[in-house]
């Protein structure tokens, strides 16, 4: 059924619906982090939590690969109406620090589950030690304010007030907070509209048809790209900020392995886990969005035309050892996450440079010297 004509105007159906999501938010939002830094997210998904969609005008880029599938899983009974949430990085890996609220909505049809709508929006503050929750100094997650595993916040349409009183009872502006929530909430339900009329124009099966097509489609393109690519394998090595006075900048290291069209991003010899919060809660998942922003720019630059969905993930893997920056272990503080993840972007397109010097730029400086590098073509 899906040509490339058809599965181009759903592609463009999906991200146009996206859009409507984002704009929905953005106007209806109540914080500053929403309305004016545009700290937030929205997505299309399919089924099973893969994100098969993403705004491209408004909102944070980091997330076009996100998985909800075990945050979702995490919840039990979702009926229409329904929004589950959570803001706890340890529980489902969708939230990666406490002020990142993530809420999500089954749309159904005819009884069945055909998508979810999802995004996050950061809150002003959610408690904790100080205001606004972040602060390299802190040393584990308690003290990064109130924390909320995935559960439900709406029950067929009504929200949970005892919820919604707790937080409010424990945060430094409760309206922001509250009022962003609301927002996204308005923001999911323009999704769910907008799939509701995507499944009336393609049909049920058909519209979960081209949504995994758009998925295969995606990881394709990824696949060519590789191809284009030499195999081998590169080695690069960088420093973040050192995580209090006396300590030491913190080691990043990429052993980036490429054959065929599959590519490994082994982030062994990093730095173990920091008394600060530093470190990035991947949970260990070989395909966690955090660890490949870096790799979604890499392929955009190089195929400005490629789909930008949760399909890109499927060639590559991370590895990221228990207990290390990029894979720490409870209670370890994890707020300034993004502090780290700016520099891991740096370190993926250090050794992706090598691999086609005359196509991608080098990491960005530092201050700090990388280490001699060795390359071994295979």
């Amino acid at each position: 059924m899906f040509d490339r004509t058809n599965l181009q105007v759903l592609a463009n159906h999906a991200r146009a619906a996206a859009e409507n999501m984002a704009h929905t938010l953005h106007r209806t939002a109540h914080s500053a982090f929403v309305k004016e830094t545009q700290d937030f997210t929205v997505m299309l998904m399919d089924r099973s939590g893969a994100t098969f969609a993403v705004p491209m005008e408004l909102g944070a880029t980091w997330y076009p690969g996100l998985s909800y599938h075990r945050a979702i899983a995490m919840v039990n009974d979702y009926r229409p109406g329904d929004v589950a949430f959570t803001n706890d990085p340890y529980s489902g890996h969708v939230a990666t620090h406490a002020p990142d609220t993530h809420l999500w909505k089954p749309v159904f049809v005819d009884g069945e589950i055909v998508a979810w709508t999802g995004g996050h929006i950061h809150n002003t503050d959610m408690g904790g030690a100080v205001p606004a929750s972040l602060s390299r100094a802190l040393t584990e997650i308690h003290q990064e304010g109130i924390r909320f595993p995935p559960m439900k916040l709406v029950r067929e349409g009504v929200f949970d007030e005892t919820i919604l009183r707790i937080m409010s009872t424990n945060v430094r502006k409760p309206d922001l907070n509250i009022g962003d929530i609301k927002a996204l909430v308005g923001a999911l339900n323009t999704g769910e509209r907008k799939i509701q009329a995507m499944v009336k124009k393609f049909g049920k099966a058909g519209f979960v048809e081209g949504v995994s097509a758009l998925l295969d489609h995606a990881e394709a393109q990824a696949r060519a790209v590789l191809r284009a690519m030499p195999d081998g394998t590169w080695q690069f090595a960088d420093y973040a900020d050192e995580d209090s006075v006396e300590a030491n900048p913190c080691r990043l290291k990429l052993t980036l392995t490429i054959k065929g069209d599959e590519a490994v991003l082994d982030f062994t010899g990093s730095d173990p886990q920091l008394g600060s919060s530093l470190n990035v809660p991947s949970g260990g998942d070989p395909r966690h969005t955090m660890l490949l922003v870096g790799v979604y720019y890499v392929l955009y630059t190089l195929n400005p035309k490629i789909l930008l969905n949760a399909g890109l993930t499927r060639p590559f893997t991370c590895i990221t050892p228990q207990g290390s920056v990029l894979n720490p272990v409870h209670p370890a503080a994890v707020g300034m996450r993004s502090l780290t993840c700016a520099r891991l972007r740096s370190v993926i397109f250090g050794a992706f440079s090598q691999v086609l010097p005359e196509r991608l730029p080098a990491a960005g400086w530092t201050g700090f010297s990388t280490e001699p590098c060795g390359v071994m073509q295979v």
